[in-house]
């Protein structure tokens, strides 16, 4: 059986962590030049990846901003006091001027999330605004940003409908109602119902207008529109 190293013989021996080290600093000076080429090609790649990230960063801070003072005008004109709902309707001429504003992010920084809110609210203006087809423009180009999301998809789709009743194109409108009261997913169906509802019965179908209501007063009892919707039902 071998003896046991003494502690002097393990001194003399070289350091396996230093042996590594001599070898990796002879290998840079052969290959010194592939080695700060790499070096350089990595950081160069590191400082285009992060100036993206930091333009893109600053472009979205810009795009809050710009979204932040947006939404204040907006707030101004439908506010008297941030507690209290202005009694006066905003007029058209204000409402345009808003819209403005939130068209602006959307063309520069429409890619941001700032940017995708402030094309909600765009084509919600365009909407009040009575630009129908504009309204109907922008909520598509939501639907195809914001779409894929449960809760911006209802609001997209009830935009969209409410702009085609704006056009007199109620099978449209109906279409898209359609869409929210079919969708299990959806947000505000019992609203949806009650819109359908209220085509029909504009449109003098009065069989297609009682499934709507009925559909409220059977599953939806704690609705805003079930007492009216009861209504409607039994008369």
């Amino acid at each position: 059986m071998a003896e046991e190293k003494s502690r002097k013989e393990l001194l003399e021996e070289p350091d396996p962590f230093l042996v590594f080290v001599g070898q990796a600093m002879e290998f840079g000076k052969q290959y010194q030049k592939q080695i700060v080429a790499a070096v350089t090609t990595l950081l160069i790649l590191v400082i285009a990846v992060y100036g993206v990230i930091y333009f893109k960063n600053k472009a979205d801070d810009r795009a809050a901003v710009m979204l932040g003072k947006a939404l204040s005008h907006y707030s101004s004109i439908l506010y008297r006091d941030p507690k209290i709902m202005n009694p006066k309707a905003p007029t058209v001429a204000e409402y345009e001027s808003v819209k403005k504003n939130f068209k602006e992010i959307v063309d520069k920084h429409g890619k941001t999330g700032s940017g995708k809110v402030a094309l909600m609210h765009y084509a919600d203006l365009c909407y009040l605004t009575k630009n129908y087809d504009e309204a109907i423009k922008a909520y598509n180009q939501a639907l195809v940003e914001l779409g894929d999301k449960t809760e911006f998809k209802s609001l997209i789709l009830n935009g969209l409908a409410y702009s085609y009743e704006g056009k007199k194109d109620f099978d449209k409108a109906v279409t898209y109602f359609e869409k929210i009261a079919s969708d299990k997913d959806a947000v505000m169906k019992d609203q949806a119902f009650f819109n359908l509802g209220r085509i029909y019965e504009s449109l003098g179908k009065v069989k297609l207008m009682k499934e709507a209501f009925n559909r409220i007063v059977s599953d939806y009892p704690d609705s805003m529109y079930f007492e009216l919707a009861k209504e409607k039902v039994a008369g």
